[in-house]
Parts: structure tokens; sequence; C-alpha cells
């Protein structure tokens, strides 16, 4: 009886131990999944997200604007509030876009975006890798009218002139099957949800 009761007792360590074990493995775990984040990197994140949103809005808007050319473009993202005096006219997507208008170029396109990483550099800029999803009306016809392009871009961003928010200096493609995320990545910042263009 007395053997039974030791051998219990050394059971109930082992699961103990097993428990502990698989707790601390648990937590190692989240620690190394989930990053953390300082305050300041979370306003950082934020502001960042902020400016992005508002880029990818005036992108949006150039599709259809019939003053926005290669030469003159008075609302282009340079137009924004803050932005240096000294930055280009048009980013290296805007003229992109610009050298790419075709047949479509008359349609509303609507831009969602999502950005996995953002990184500050030694001068001050920072790089938000950002994932857009860009959604047209092409047969208004059809039951499904719409659709979408997927793509990733390094979008550089510099301090503005009003204090605590970033603005765009440029923006270029990303090729993420080269380079591509971990399986595991998640956004650090989630872009507000839109409704679809126009269609008819």
């Amino acid at each position: 009886m007395i053997a039974h009761k030791n051998t219990t007792v050394v059971n109930k360590k082992f699961v103990a131990i097993g428990f502990l074990l698989w707790l601390v493995s648990a937590v190692a775990y989240v620690l190394h999944a989930v990053p953390f984040y300082s305050e300041e990197e979370r306003q950082r994140i934020r502001a960042v997200g902020a400016a992005v949103e508002k880029y990818e809005a005036i992108l949006d808007a150039e599709w259809t604007d019939e003053h926005c050319t290669l030469e003159h473009c008075p609302n282009s993202s340079k137009s924004l509030p803050g932005m240096p005096p000294d930055r280009a006219s048009l980013t290296t997507h805007e003229r992109t876009n610009m050298e790419r208008h075709g047949p479509y170029a008359h349609l509303q396109p609507v831009t969602t975006m999502n950005i996995f990483r953002v990184t500050a550099r030694d001068d001050g800029t920072v790089e938000a890798l950002t994932q857009t999803t860009v959604t047209k009306c092409y047969s208004p016809a059809d039951a499904d009218p719409y659709g979408s392009a997927l793509n990733f871009y390094a979008i550089t961003l510099a301090p503005s002139t009003i204090r605590g928010e970033y603005v765009v200096v440029d923006d270029v493609y990303y090729d993420v099957l080269k380079h591509p995320l971990p399986v595991d990545a998640s956004p650090v910042y989630v872009g507000e949800p839109k409704s679809p263009p126009p269609c008819a």
C-alpha cells in the first residue's frame, strides 16, 4: 500500500513537471510569435498607417483626375499637408500609374491596405511594407463585375512638418515572391474597410 502511495506521488510530480515544461514552452512561443511593441513604436505604427491611408486615397483619385498628368498633377500626393517642400511631385508608384494609364484609366478604383512591417531608419525615415488590394468594376453587366489586384509595396515615409505625423515620400513595388514573408506573418496595421467602387 505504501509503495502504491509513493508511485502516486511520483506520478503527480511528473505531471506537474510536464505541465510546467508545457507552460514555459507556450510562453516562449507567444513571446517569439507575438512581437512586443513599445508605446513609441505603437504610436509610430498608427501614424504611419494613417499617412499611408491618406496616400492611397490620393492614388485612387488620380486615376480619374483629368488634370493629373506626368507633367503636372496639382492634386498629387505632394499636395498633402505636412509634405517636405523638396519632395518630388510624384512618387515612383504615382509615376508608374500615369505611364500605364490605358483603357481602364477611367475606372474608379478603391484601395484597401494592410501594413506588415514598419522599420525605422537612422535618418529618421521609416519603411512600411504594405499590402494593397485595388478593386475596380470591369464588367458592370456581369453578376460579379469586380476585379481586384493584390500587391506589396515598400513605402518610405518621412516625418511630417505637422508634429507627430508622417508623409509618404516614395513608394516602390516589392516582389514578395523573391522576398517572401514568414508563413505566420500578420499585419501590424489593418486599414479601414471600404465599400466597392461605383459600378454602372
